[in-house]
């Protein structure tokens, strides 16, 4: 690829077969993580030189080899009931908008359609921005979008948000392509597991965006397990109604909401993590769980359908000291709006203005108790709570984990957050006080049938310790990651 010369073509193909025996063995799991502390914080694992741009359309089962690093370049869907199938260890990387009204890169796996990804701990699948490191910021690419048959509160013609018509039109596609939901509480969309989204997200205008995951009528077959979205331009998880199930899920550094549900979600979710990372941009209402119903200007079909989320073990972090100015002088670490019912236990929500808010939620047959709630204004706004709380200045002193708000990450190159609580030399009050009587999955399916009901701690993790379940495969690094 050099030049004239022989020599130099020979040298580039020892160099070229060298390459790709790195990238046969980073496939194995050599290379693995920087296993400095306990977790894997650094991927720095060899990844393939080559790489291949995926068509914007692809309507065939398609599988995408960990042997290449793919190209999202522009919008991009997976159509007529395809199968796209990504192997453990792949990296995926989407091209960054030229300009800010240029076209996002994105991928779309519409109804029908599925999207099995299915990485390991030890060879984690990456979705993350084509830019290199250093370079990489919010919003480079626009996220993935996985839209199913399971049940909403809205029509079946809604267009699932984030999307202009252009996008569909322009690659010869009907715009109804966009549209979610059906009648199929089971449906399958595929599996997400050991997956990462890295700097997704695209805000169209407000109330118009894409998320680092925008999940659209996905119901409970589909399986969402071990999912890491971190510096995201918008949300980190929407859920626009389904009943689709995880666990393991983590939020670190997302512009606008952790976890968003609306328009009739009824999933349950156990083991999920959130932290607002200092030193970003975040939205007007940076909030770590917000619960909505039903917003204009859908065409509402189910009224009775309520969005109603039920949550186990659940760590949601804003800040680590008092805010002094918007947005997080008005933040909620978790928010339950009109018409938006609530089941939440075992958990723990810290560092935001209020802690939690359900003072405009549908309380009949719902529950929010066993956990521990902070906020640095009110602690809780609106009853029912069966929870203790705190309105300490530190927040830490409250809830007593071992470094979940990386203070110093700002200045630290490579910060190492531990979100399991401390034994000593006083427990931490997380370490027991669990309950799972007044919660159970709504719909058995996908990664969860069933909550695990043995932990006594409240909260996504357990002692320090104890293993984590980030461990090697999530990473609080994702601006200084090689991927080379």
């Amino acid at each position: 690829m050099k030049k004239n010369s022989f020599l130099i073509i020979a040298l580039s193909l020892i160099v070229f077969i060298s390459a790709c025996k790195k990238d046969q063995g980073s496939n194995t799991g050599s290379g693995n993580f920087d296993r400095s502390s306990s977790a894997g914080l650094e991927d720095t694992r060899d990844i393939p030189n080559t790489t291949q741009t995926l068509p914007n359309v692809i309507s065939t089962n398609t599988t995408l080899t960990s042997d290449k690093v793919w190209i999202v370049n522009g919008p991009t869907f997976v159509t007529n009931n395809a199968t796209l199938t990504v192997q453990a260890g792949t990296y995926i990387k989407g091209v960054k908008k030229p300009t800010p009204t240029s076209k996002p890169s994105f991928l779309v796996i519409t109804k029908g359609a599925k999207l099995e990804a299915s990485g390991t701990e030890a060879n984690p699948i990456v979705f993350t921005s084509n830019e290199a490191a250093n370079s990489r910021t919010p919003g480079d690419w626009g996220g993935i979008v996985l839209l199913g048959n399971g049940k909403t509160n809205v029509a079946t013609t809604q267009a699932v948000e984030g999307m202009k018509p252009e996008y569909m039109t322009d690659l010869g596609l009907s715009t109804n392509v966009v549209q979610y939901g059906g009648s199929v509480e089971a449906d399958n969309s595929g599996t997400l597991k050991y997956v990462r989204i890295e700097f997704a997200g695209d805000v169209i205008s407000e109330g118009n965006e894409l998320n680092g995951l925008t999940l659209g009528g996905v119901g409970s077959a589909t399986t969402l397990d071990h999912i890491q979205v971190s510096y995201g331009a918008d949300d980190a998880f929407e859920f626009f109604g389904g009943s689709a199930n995880a666990k393991y899920l983590v939020s670190y550094g997302n512009n606008d909401d952790d976890f968003d549900f609306d328009q009739g979600y009824q999933g349950s979710i156990q083991f999920a993590v959130s932290v607002k990372v200092p030193c970003l941009a975040y939205s007007p209402s940076p909030n770590g769980i917000e619960s909505n119903n039903i917003t204009s200007p859908v065409v509402v079909v189910d009224a009775s359908r309520l969005t109603q989320p039920v949550l186990s073990n659940f760590t949601i972090l804003g800040q680590p000291s008092a805010p002094t100015a918007a947005p997080f002088t008005a933040s909620n670490g978790a928010l339950f709006r009109v018409n938006s019912a609530y089941k939440v236990s075992n958990s723990i929500v810290a560092g935001f203005a209020t802690g939690a808010n359900i003072s405009g939620a549908t309380t009949s047959g719902s529950f929010f108790g066993n956990s521990l709630v902070h906020g640095f204004t009110a602690a809780t706004a609106g009853s029912p709570f069966s929870v203790t709380t705190s309105t300490a200045t530190s927040t830490n002193a409250f809830i007593r984990l071992v470094n979940p708000f990386n203070v110093n990450i700002c200045t630290v190159t490579k910060p190492i957050p531990d979100f399991r609580y401390v034994t000593a030399p006083t427990p931490s009050p997380a370490a027991t006080g669990a309950s799972f009587s007044s919660i159970s999955v709504t719909h058995p399916g996908g990664a969860l049938t069933a909550f695990d009901t043995t932990p006594v701690y409240l909260g996504a993790f357990g002692a320090n310790t104890a293993a984590r379940w980030d461990d090697n495969w999530a990473t609080y690094t994702p601006q200084t990651n090689p991927y080379l």
